[in-house]
């Protein structure tokens, strides 16, 4: 029976660990679409804006963030990526 209860234990941390790696590897990914979304429509993106998507760990955020580079207007765009820059060190 402990080794039942071990095996489970292992298996279970182990997919956590695949899940969590999974999750960062996805906003990754949605956060490396923003920004080229972002250089297709409106040039280089100024560093500080990458640093903020880079280190946006709401999927969700980043998900708006990826449907407002591609449909929104700089201004619009540049503001919300600094507005959540700025949420973020608050």
């Amino acid at each position: 029976m402990p080794e039942e209860e071990e095996f489970v234990m292992t298996t279970q941390e182990l997919i956590e660990q695949f899940i969590e790696q999974g999750r960062t590897q996805g906003m990754q990914a949605m956060a490396q679409s923003t920004i080229a979304l972002y250089e297709a429509r409106f040039g280089s993106m100024p560093p500080a804006l990458r640093s903020a998507v880079e280190a946006m760990r709401d999927l969700s955020t980043l998900q708006k963030w990826n449907l407002l580079a591609g449909t929104g207007k700089r201004e619009e765009v540049d503001d919300a990526f600094s507005a959540g820059a700025a949420g973020r060190s608050s």
